[in-house]
């Protein structure tokens, strides 16, 4: 019986941890742990390089499922694989939210720099017609799309009356034509 226990070695595209020692003596002392983002993590290469190996690894595990092989080393790789990934996915999506935050941030600082430097006056560039105008040049204009209409519609009806007119004379030819045939087809008989 032959039992494996496979230890997973870190590639140099994962974020390298870096350790913080307390220099203070004291009867005990802390380590933290701070994992800094690479800073290429947005592009495409870093995160393809991630994601592939993250799937090889997914499938040397599927592979082992059937080995004999220790339960809690495998169970522990399964952790360490998910705890990596969920790292990955946390990194990536932290990294956007800062780039979207700081994008917001420009952009609203750029819309009220502009409005602090030239307040918008909406109506500077409207004509000013008296109220008279107003109602002669919606008159004018109601007539002239009613024109329109009308025209439209009497262009239809003339198509309309054109297509019927071409459908009659079609059925009266054929209708001859029928008469035709069944004429012929007594004189055969």
């Amino acid at each position: 019986m032959t039992i494996t226990v496979s230890k997973r070695i870190q590639t140099p595209t994962q974020p390298q941890p870096i350790a913080i020692t307390n220099d203070q003596p004291s009867s005990s002392s802390t380590i933290q742990t701070i994992t800094q983002t690479p800073p290429n993590i947005l592009k495409s290469e870093f995160l393809e390089a991630e994601m592939l190996a993250i799937n090889n690894e997914l499938q040397r595990l599927v592979h082992l499922r059937r080995s004999p092989t220790l339960k809690i080393a495998y169970q522990e790789q399964w952790a360490t694989l998910k705890n990596r990934a969920s790292e990955l996915l946390n990194a990536v999506s932290q990294k956007c939210i800062k780039v979207h935050t700081a994008a917001s941030m420009h952009f609203v600082s750029n819309v009220h720099i502009v409005e602090d430097q030239a307040p918008l006056l909406y109506l500077a560039n409207t004509p000013h017609f008296p109220e008279s105008e107003y109602l002669t040049r919606e008159a004018r204009i109601f007539k002239v799309l009613k024109q329109k209409i009308v025209k439209q519609q009497e262009e239809t009806k003339a198509r309309e009356d054109l297509l019927l007119k071409k459908q009659l004379e079609l059925e009266a030819a054929l209708k001859s034509k029928e008469a035709l045939i069944a004429q012929l087809m007594n004189k055969q008989a």
